[in-house]
């Protein structure tokens, strides 16, 4: 039997918990996930502490690892979830040859604020659609990150 206080509420410390908002979940992005790339982001969002957003160090690897999947499975699962705005690279893996050392990719969620940059949450999967090519920005983009998909004719 549980111990409760004055007020009803249970005496024992609150455990971690993983909050999906309802418009996430809504999304035409979210429901075109696999499920693997829908469990990526489940790890992913059970690294982030509140404080580590920009910095959630996660290999294909180490998800391969966490998740009954392979490692090449566990890529795909990563570059769905950045192709469709749900994750961001911060800073990608490397590795020494010399020393020996390896570094896995720092990864930012887009529904908070990034702790490294000080960026308000992009949210950039909700600008996503289906049936559009979806590129990445770069410097000189002004339009945005989508253009039409281009379609053959019949002659």
């Amino acid at each position: 039997m549980a111990s409760h206080n004055k007020k009803g509420r249970s005496k024992r410390p609150m455990r971690d918990f993983i909050a999906l908002e309802g418009y996430m979940l809504n999304s035409p992005a979210w429901r075109s996930l696999s499920l693997n790339a829908r469990c990526a982001f489940l790890e992913l969002l059970s690294i982030y502490n509140g404080r580590n957003n920009g910095r959630i160090a996660l290999s294909a690897r180490s998800l391969a690892d966490r998740l009954p999947i392979s490692r090449a499975t566990a890529a795909r699962a990563f570059n769905e979830l950045e192709s469709k705005g749900f994750i961001e690279a911060v800073r990608k893996c490397a590795f020494n040859i010399k020393s020996g050392q390896a570094r896995a990719t720092e990864w930012r969620l887009t529904i908070h604020f990034c702790d490294v940059t000080n960026e308000r949450p992009s949210k950039r999967f909700m600008h996503w659609q289906a049936g559009k090519f979806h590129l990445a920005a770069s410097c000189e983009s002004q339009s945005g990150f989508t253009r039409e998909p281009q379609t053959l004719t019949a002659q």
